[in-house]
């Protein structure tokens, strides 16, 4: 059997899974209160920034790119799904939206304010993280801000429904401890961290991180 947890596997699931996703997660009213004063302070702190540029990286149908559009920002969303993308264009169409992947995001070195990656690192591995990092520290500008979600934990589950239809994916659990190291290894400041307990909806506790690139680097 294949790997659950390849990015073609990741792929084929939400491309099949598209329309249905959309309908389910319209905007942010699944968000807790507690989430969106993560991604609320976020968006403020970027409205101060030089060109408010924000990637959504793993956007999904652009929910949270049109939230942030919301906001002020200018949004670029990309994600791995060519299906995931074409509703995101045709939900958002004033907005941009680009196939691409979290090691290898559609944009020049230091061209963002900001990176989201909202749920968008729950079907890697512990072991590509120091890959994404390395991404969104090369896609930043200095002083550019990354705001991380994922639940929280270790280990991984197999899912094999998902938003109506048979797909098989892997699941992450993450330590949030260990996604701060992988991220400030890489020579981000962690600017706050959010661990929060799981809703009666969730079956796991939730971990948001607030992540900065400093302006010169670190001695």
């Amino acid at each position: 059997m294949a790997n659950p947890g390849t990015l073609d596997h990741v792929r084929s699931a939400y491309d099949t899974v598209a329309e249905a996703y959309a309908a389910t997660l319209p905007d942010t009213g699944f968000e807790s209160p507690l989430d969106l004063a993560m991604i609320d302070e976020f968006s403020a702190l970027l409205r101060c920034a030089p060109g408010r540029y924000v990637i959504d990286a793993g956007c999904g149908a652009g929910r949270m790119s049109a939230h942030l559009s919301d906001a002020g920002l200018e949004v670029t969303g990309v994600d791995l799904s060519p299906a995931m993308v074409q509703t995101a264009r045709r939900l958002h169409p004033a907005l941009t939206f680009d196939v691409g992947e979290l090691t290898d995001l559609p944009a020049d070195d230091g061209a963002a304010d900001g990176i989201l990656a909202w749920y968008s690192i729950i079907h890697s591995s512990p072991g590509a993280l120091p890959a994404i990092a390395r991404e969104f520290w090369r896609a930043l500008r200095p002083g550019g801000l990354a705001l991380i979600a994922f639940q929280a934990g270790s280990g991984r589950r197999t899912i094999t429904r998902a938003y109506g239809h048979d797909v098989e994916l892997r699941a992450e659990l993450h330590a949030p401890d260990n996604v701060a190291l992988d991220f400030t290894g890489q020579g981000f400041v962690v600017r706050a961290q959010l661990l929060r307990a799981a809703r009666p909806t969730e079956k796991d506790p939730q971990a948001v991180l607030l992540l900065a690139k400093p302006l010169a680097p670190l001695p």
